[in-house]
């Protein structure tokens, strides 16, 4: 990452939830690189706090606070005097996201960035999928019954956990279920560039009051995922495709009985992509990371190289 062009951050003390998931150990690791620029407070629970000490190292710029969720007095002591909140819960936690919003604003902290690293959810047909439920119920908060400055932040898919199952690649067996017809643009940033697209985005939140910033590493279809795949492994693909209107029936079909799992959200998921609507910028638009000058997206080969040893 150059340090060029690199802006003076309006807030510094950044309090994390969700500091022990998988995509804060990225952040962690961008927050160490960028040295004493920010204050971080890492909210955990108390069972977590010797896995982040590892982490951390005892590093000046950290502090870790074990916390309970579930207790809204602990959690407004807890992110009092924090200037942003940024949250990093992931699918599975997102619950919890309301209560801790609540918190924050009784706190009074500056600013929120909720975890809406992803697809962007103001999309109609997105709205209707139930993998973004409680990031939609957030929005609705932070859009409705709240006086604190926001930034969401849209990232597309996760890059570098694209070649996993709940994508329909099957490694293994070197197979994949191509959604449509592999020709819809998506979008897709690698966690490690996410953590520094985050990092430059508070050096701009003044730019992004009450706003999304929309980042993508690079924007692809499938079939040139399925090219670069199949150059590096230098083994042919077994394809199979299906339509979005196969997808779109066995998911009415799947979720007649109300029950939502796994196999719906590798459905809903397909869907976006089969019908193009997981690209964070579809209105054309310049995204906003070709002017974050001091991130250097990582390079998709080593993305797909990396992917394909684990």
């Amino acid at each position: 990452m150059s340090s060029a062009n690199k802006p003076t951050a309006p807030y510094n003390k950044i309090v994390v939830v969700g500091s022990s998931g998988t995509l804060a150990s990225y952040f962690i690791d961008a927050f160490k690189q960028a040295g004493n620029e920010f204050q971080v407070t890492l909210l955990t629970r108390p069972q977590s706090v010797n896995k982040l000490k590892q982490q951390v190292s005892n590093l000046p710029q950290f502090n870790i606070r074990p916390v309970d969720y579930t207790n809204e007095a602990e959690l407004v002591d807890a992110l009092r005097g924090q200037e942003v909140l940024l949250s990093l819960l992931a699918i599975e936690g997102l619950s919890q996201q309301i209560n801790i919003i609540r918190a924050a604003q009784k706190a009074q902290v500056k600013w929120i960035i909720p975890s809406e690293f992803g697809l962007d959810n103001s999309h109609s047909e997105l709205r209707k999928t139930q993998l973004l439920a409680d990031k939609i119920k957030t929005r609705e908060l932070l859009e409705t019954e709240n006086d604190i400055p926001y930034t969401y932040i849209l990232t597309g898919t996760f890059a570098d956990s694209f070649l996993y199952s709940a994508f329909k690649w099957d490694l293994e067996t070197h197979s994949y279920v191509v959604p449509g017809d592999g020709n819809s643009k998506n979008s897709f940033t690698s966690r490690p560039d996410i953590a520094a697209y985050t990092l430059a985005t508070l050096r701009r939140l003044d730019q992004y009051r009450n706003a999304s910033v929309r980042i993508a590493s690079y924007t692809l279809t499938p079939k040139e995922w399925i090219s670069e795949v199949e150059r590096i492994s230098g083994k042919k693909l077994n394809l199979q495709y299906e339509s979005a209107d196969e997808i779109r029936q066995r998911i009415k079909k799947n979720t007649a009985d109300g029950n939502y799992n796994f196999e719906i959200i590798k459905d809903e998921l397909a869907l976006a992509f089969a019908e193009g609507i997981s690209r964070v910028n579809l209105d054309g638009s310049e995204l906003d990371s070709a002017n974050f000058h001091e991130v250097v997206p990582t390079p998709f080969e080593q993305v797909v190289s990396e992917a394909l040893k684990n």
